[in-house]
């Protein structure tokens, strides 16, 4: 990792925790358009990954750490939001694919600690359609 990258991700770290745990999408609202998708039918990269937001917020997390499992989960979108950012697509997608798998862990674990993951995980799919190919 160079400096440059070291220091973007202390700075990134200090504002999220400075900010009580949110990250700072969930803060500023809408993700900025970076890019029209691979498919324009299907909006802008900021779009879907707005749509992601809103899903993980809308979701009804259940149990002691649901504050924190939310947290997390709009943790690993501000990092997708990142590498699509830098134009790693690929690098994005991958972390819309940890968010998925997250959700779905969540929902299904023996005490559930997400009640639905399908508006989450049909979020990333479309977020996932419209990065793919870029």
């Amino acid at each position: 990792m160079s400096i440059a990258q070291s220091i973007l991700r202390t700075s990134l770290t200090v504002a999220l925790f400075a900010s009580a745990g949110v990250p700072l999408a969930a803060q500023a609202g809408p993700f900025a358009d970076i890019r029209a998708c691979s498919n324009a039918a299907l909006g802008t990269v900021g779009q879907s990954l707005t749509a992601v937001e809103t899903a993980i917020n809308s979701a009804s997390f259940l149990g002691n750490r649901a504050t924190t499992d939310k947290s997390n989960l709009l943790a690993k979108l501000e990092s997708a939001y990142s590498k699509a950012v830098a134009g790693k697509w690929s690098d994005a997608i991958q972390k819309l694919g940890d968010i998925s798998d997250t959700a779905t862990a969540l929902a299904g674990a023996a005490k559930p600690k997400l009640d639905d993951a399908t508006g989450i995980n049909n979020a990333v799919i479309a977020a996932t359609q419209c990065m793919t190919g870029l």
